[in-house]
């Protein structure tokens, strides 16, 4: 908290957001796979990536409220094999065979590269100029490591020659780790870095099966011209319920080292956000929030920022001396409004966590069919 001290005191705030910060949902119209995904853009969106089971349980409960037919998922065949930072595959060792609808990432293991699912936890590698770092301190699935190589170095290690890959092998040292390849031959159309994967294949008869629709919890593999609704998002942040309980301070800490970071809210819209995945958690509130009281000034802030859009209980900003100084937001039966409460009590509590793309070059252009049909 001495950070917060330090940028009350300088005036070092920063008051410029981005607008669409927390991630949100709609369902739109029913429509071929190409219109769905026209929909979405056209209304600065992009069809809806699943990135875990949390995500899975939200769609299935956010379908079944608002329609009773499917939703078209972003998904569609047609990943080219390439590293995770752009480059293409020339020199490559790998055995991975898939099967239908398969995920499977590269990993180095005893000197081999070998496939394992996505999702599974592994140290990692990352390059930066020629420099290759192994990450021991933390084993992540593949996304997540990514996410790391990109946030401290510059991505997950790719081998273009035999010479790459003995440098590798010895920085590796007889570990087992992951690098920069997935091994796909789906893909999300906003290039969302997901190891999420459970397609079921539509038995009923029709065209080639290369789009992927949602229903009742389940993902198939469908033809593209069937018509289920749209199911569009915007937003970098997805909104992590933490069903654990600690005081504000762990909680803090629990955010900044796992995600994105304790969750604020800076607008209606962040607020909308929150409300409507808080509506399908299944968690008993209230949830600790990145909300704090100055000590020095009295007034409320979010770790470096001023709040300026609230939703107070009641209408009424909790004042010194009387308040307490951190702040929670209340689930369903509280309406969602914000209270002060005391750092010690323990609560669940809300994570944002930055969305990971996979490789930054690919672009999602598939459709061909008329938007309106």
């Amino acid at each position: 908290m001495a950070l917060l001290v330090f940028l009350l005191c300088s005036g070092l705030f920063h008051f410029t957001f981005t607008s669409n910060r927390l991630r949100m949902f709609d369902i739109g119209p029913r429509i071929k796979w190409s219109g769905a995904s026209n929909h979405c853009i056209q209304n600065n969106e992009s069809p809806v990536t699943l990135y875990d089971e949390e995500d899975d349980n939200f769609t299935e409960k956010f379908r079944d409220s608002e329609t009773n037919y499917g939703i078209w998922l972003g998904l569609r065949k047609s990943r080219n094999l390439t590293w995770s930072n752009g480059d293409n595959v020339s020199f490559n060792k790998s055995s991975v065979s898939l099967t239908e609808g398969e995920q499977m990432c590269e990993a180095i293991d005893n000197d081999t590269w070998t496939g394992y699912t996505c999702s599974e936890k592994k140290h990692f590698m990352c390059s930066k100029d020629g420099t290759y770092t192994l990450i021991e301190k933390e084993a992540e699935d593949w996304c997540h490591a990514l996410k790391y190589c990109r946030t401290h170095n510059s991505d997950l290690v790719s081998i273009q020659s035999e010479r790459e890959n003995e440098l590798v092998l010895e920085k590796g040292n007889n570990r087992s780790f992951w690098i920069g390849l997935m091994h796909d031959k789906w893909e999300w159309q906003d290039n969302g870095c997901s190891s999420f994967r459970e397609l079921t294949i539509d038995p009923r008869p029709g065209e080639e099966k290369e789009c992927a629709y949602y229903r009742h919890g389940i993902m198939y593999e469908v033809g593209c011209g069937q018509c289920h609704n749209s199911f569009c998002s915007k937003g970098d942040m997805r909104i992590k319920v933490i069903n654990k309980n600690l005081t504000w301070e762990e909680a803090f800490e629990y955010c900044e080292t796992k995600h994105s970071g304790l969750l604020w809210i800076e607008d209606e819209e962040d607020q909308d956000a929150v409300e409507q995945w808080l509506e399908r958690s299944d968690v008993v509130g209230p949830f600790w929030i990145a909300l704090r009281q100055s000590r020095v000034f009295g007034f409320w802030i979010w770790r470096d920022s001023t709040v300026s859009y609230n939703n107070w209980k009641n209408g009424f900003v909790p004042e010194s001396p009387s308040s307490h100084i951190c702040g929670v937001i209340s689930d369903r039966t509280g309406n969602f409004t914000w209270t002060d409460e005391n750092c010690l009590f323990e609560h669940p509590f809300l994570c944002e966590e930055e969305i990971v793309y996979t490789n930054m070059g690919l672009t999602a252009d598939h459709g061909h069919e008329n938007h309106n049909e």
